[in-house]
């Protein structure tokens, strides 16, 4: 909701909103922006086979009937996609329903997302395959990150833009590097937690860390909500859900900001194409980076190509305290860090978004 509720506020006047989910909070649409919902029906939850005929075979045909009568209604002049579960078909038969031109974006991999739930072999080829018709009949395919996009070009023979919302850089905080002298060095972790085993790591990396000095040297900053299954020792200070100016300012409080991605097997494509949208307020945050994960997955490969931190691609402990040791430990490469982060900034900037978005569209045509 991120992506779109930014350029609601930019452009309010260039959208209609037509809904596969529920209906909105008004909250959600303080601009008024014509709206229109079709969410899927409630779907016989023992019946798995029946469940995904209704839910992909047959309700996204209803719902691209509907979406293309609402875009006639409100004079459109082009379908923009937001590809995820059965919006991968409904996007792709609205446009073709209102003979308009398909414009698509995928923030997470809707293939991905469905393997992990654990959908039957048959189901997934064709959602793939559908996915893939669907990327082809885009004039074009907006992606999250620069990786993503390379993996799409060789997997299914697109081109893709990278549409990434990007921070405000007058909303950007004062860069530093971590103090080895000042204690705690507060690690932030963001948001959702997306591999417990990785969050099992941290703990007792802080803790060896910890142990050899002699003091509470580090400590994990959590901003957000914790999911209650995860370990909560005293080393970790949870804030809970903060408004947007509370947020900041726990956000300045980091030295070190964690980016983290699952080691396991099943997880791999995932880890691969996922980019998620914490790297933003990181970015913003000015601070070094520490990712966890696999060698190829998105986060590792971010931080080592903009050199914006130091990355652990061993599900290891003591490798992974090292790695946020040398973060505190060599000031040269810390500046080296904090001045890649500044480029960041630059390139990461929202304004830069605005201009490619205007180029997607072709509104500048």
């Amino acid at each position: 909701m991120a992506f779109m509720s930014v350029l609601l506020a930019r452009y309010p006047e260039r959208f209609v909103w037509f809904s596969t989910k529920g209906e909105a909070e008004p909250a959600w649409n303080p601009h008024n922006i014509p709206y229109a919902v079709c969410p899927s029906p409630q779907r016989p939850a023992r019946l798995r086979t029946l469940r995904l005929v209704l839910a992909y075979f047959l309700w996204p045909v209803f719902q691209a009937l509907r979406a293309a009568r609402f875009a006639r209604r409100n004079d459109c002049e082009v379908v923009l996609a937001d590809l995820a579960f059965e919006a991968v078909i409904s996007g792709r038969l609205a446009a073709r329903f209102a003979k308009l031109p398909l414009l698509v974006n995928v923030h997470d991999d809707p293939v991905s997302r469905l393997r992990v739930k654990g959908h039957p072999v048959w189901f997934l080829r064709w959602y793939e395959k559908q996915f893939a018709k669907t990327l082809r009949a885009a004039r074009r395919v907006g992606v999250i990150s620069d990786s993503m996009g390379e993996v799409y070009q060789q997997r299914y023979g697109v081109r893709t833009t990278t549409l990434y919302i990007g921070v405000e850089k007058e909303k950007c905080l004062p860069a530093r590097c971590p103090d080895p002298t000042r204690q705690p060095i507060l690690i932030a972790s963001l948001g959702s937690v997306n591999s417990a085993e990785n969050w099992n790591l941290l703990i007792p990396a802080i803790r060896r860390i910890n142990s050899q000095s002699g003091g509470e040297k580090f400590r994990i900053l959590h901003i957000g909500d914790l999911n209650p299954t995860l370990a909560r020792p005293p080393e970790v200070e949870v804030t809970g859900w903060l408004p947007e100016e509370d947020f900041l300012r726990q956000l300045d409080r980091a030295d070190i900001c964690f980016l983290n991605a699952s080691f396991a097997p099943e997880q791999a494509e995932v880890g691969l194409l996922s980019f998620p949208l914490k790297i933003h307020s990181f970015v913003q945050t000015q601070r070094p980076m520490l990712a966890l994960g696999p060698s190829d997955s998105a986060v590792v490969r971010f931080v080592l190509k903009h050199q914006v931190g130091e990355v652990c691609c061993q599900p290891d402990a003591n490798t992974l305290a090292a790695a946020i040791q040398a973060l505190v430990s060599d000031s040269d490469r810390c500046q080296q860090t904090l001045e890649s982060l500044a480029e960041l900034r630059e390139s990461f900037d929202r304004e830069h978004f605005f201009e490619t978005f205007e180029t997607f569209t072709g509104r500048d045509a």
